[in-house]
């Protein structure tokens, strides 16, 4: 995921963001920084929100994006969005994999319940008003578990995305212009509680070659 990087110009970009806390983790560990780490865990915190959004603005129309993005704006705002458009859910994103499977599509499942794990994981240090100068203290077991938490963003981003020229893949299918059998499949595969992942790539390979 190399791309060119420039500390002093910040985008708003996963891939940046990623390499701005492995930055951030060098200059904790070479000056013993515990302000390096908070500042690492606020942007992968930024990292994981920013995708979360592309992952519902790529599942739907270009014109509903500006209104997804506005409601997406204030505390919560992206669950909000999520409970009312579904795209993030887990049966969504397993259907989203299957179809991708059955098209060859390069996409990959997005575990969005491992995203707010993490996110959660990280908003202790964003949230950081109530520690002691004891916990802020680079050894502290405190901050040595911030570079758990860490190391554990880092893998999830890199594994949950294909990369390429140092940009990553985000894909997402519209509901609203699948096929009718398709989502027929989709309703089917919300409700229900015997269909498994199997069963679901089957039906929808059989639609596809009929």
């Amino acid at each position: 995921m190399e791309r060119n990087y420039n500390p002093d110009v910040r985008e708003n970009d996963p891939p940046y963001l990623l390499r701005q806390v492995q930055e951030l983790l060098l200059i904790a560990s070479a000056n013993k920084n515990s302000s390096a780490l908070i500042y690492a865990c606020l942007d992968s915190r930024i990292a994981l929100e920013i995708l979360d959004l592309n992952i519902m603005l790529h599942s739907v129309s270009a014109e509903e994006r500006e209104i997804i993005v506005e409601e997406s704006k204030p505390k919560n705002g992206i669950d909000r969005v999520n409970k009312k458009q579904g795209s993030l859910k887990e049966k969504y994103q397993l259907f989203f994999q299957a179809v991708c499977e059955t098209l060859s599509v390069d996409a990959k499942f997005y575990n969005f319940k491992k995203s707010k794990d993490i996110q959660y994981k990280l908003s202790t240090y964003i949230h950081s008003y109530y520690m002691t100068n004891e916990d802020l203290k680079y050894d502290s077991a405190l901050m040595q578990n911030a570079i758990i938490i860490l190391n554990e963003f880092q893998s999830f981003l890199k594994s949950s995305f294909p990369a390429k020229n140092g940009s990553m893949i985000v894909t997402g299918i519209n509901i609203a212009t699948i096929p009718a059998n398709d989502k027929i499949i989709l309703e089917e595969w919300k409700t229900s509680n015997s269909m498994n992942y199997e069963d679901l790539k089957s039906r929808l390979k059989a639609n596809h070659q009929s």
